[in-house]
């Protein structure tokens, strides 16, 4: 019961934690304290949905474990991105320059940042189409995550903080009935051997 409720309030906590970094955006950078939200909001969040997971599980277990590693990957990527706007911060480079370093490191770029970077959001997507597909959760729940899952990499990429605000605020809608739902739920039986 413990498990399950913590990961109920981690359904909750990582939304909230990743919705509270644009407001401290600098000039469309992440900054130190955005840049430590991001990173940060993965671990959460992510261990809620590996109670989700466990549910989906039951139902599609094959496409639930794929799920579980494109979700593992976009963890690794929204760390990554996070980490990057968090040491730009540090280092006080406010400009193109960090992001353009790395074509001088294109195998090495490409796999810490560019192919695990859209792998959460795509992960949001395809959780929302299981949530949906399973009828695990109610349609608008399911809608939801995936408007969000799209909407959310916009407000990143075109670094408008008014974007960021509705898809997070997008994104914590239905995660915080996912959560209420979680809280909720009987606790799961446990066998022993």
């Amino acid at each position: 019961m413990v498990v399950q409720r913590l990961q109920a309030a981690a359904l909750l906590l990582g939304p909230l934690v990743f919705a509270a970094s644009p407001l401290f955006w600098v000039d469309g950078h992440y900054g130190v304290t955005g840049g430590m939200l991001i990173a940060l909001a993965m671990v959460p969040w992510v261990y809620g949905l590996i109670g989700e997971y466990e549910r989906l599980r039951e139902r599609v277990p094959i496409l639930a474990g794929l799920w579980l590693l494109l979700l593992l990957v976009g963890m690794f990527g929204s760390i990554a991105f996070g980490l990057q706007g968090f040491f730009e911060g540090v280092f006080g480079i406010s400009d193109r320059a960090p992001l353009a370093a790395l074509d001088d490191y294109p195998p090495q770029s490409v796999f810490v940042l560019w192919l695990p970077g859209p792998a959460f959001p795509l992960s949001l997507l395809a959780f929302g189409l299981l949530l949906g597909w399973t009828r695990m959760s109610p349609r608008w729940v399911a809608v939801l995550v995936c408007v969000a899952a799209i909407a959310f990499p916009l407000g990143r990429v075109l670094r408008l903080d008014w974007v960021a605000y509705i898809a997070d605020l997008l994104m914590v809608l239905p995660f915080c009935h996912l959560a209420w739902c979680a809280w909720q739920r009987p606790v799961m039986a446990t066998t022993s051997t």
